[in-house]
């Protein structure tokens, strides 16, 4: 499953949503750059892929260190 996320400086997940879902209506939230918020479609962990996309922005956060974000677990 792929996310479409927002998300703040820090990795908290802002707004998400499926960005693989099949329909004629798709939604995807959009960040605020002059806020500090960034965009991205990421891979959810093969652990999370069951859960659903709150309890997935609930349970994991986007780790900002590296070259792409990526989704990891909440320390």
């Amino acid at each position: 499953m792929r996310l479409h996320v927002v998300f703040n400086e820090n990795g908290d997940i802002l707004a998400a949503a499926p960005s693989d879902s099949v329909g004629s209506v798709r939604v995807r939230p959009v960040a605020d750059e002059r806020a500090g918020q960034r965009a991205a479609s990421v891979d959810v962990p093969p652990e999370y892929v069951d859960y659903d996309v709150l309890a997935v922005g609930q349970r994991l956060r986007i780790n900002v260190e590296g070259r792409y974000p990526e989704l990891r677990a909440k320390e």
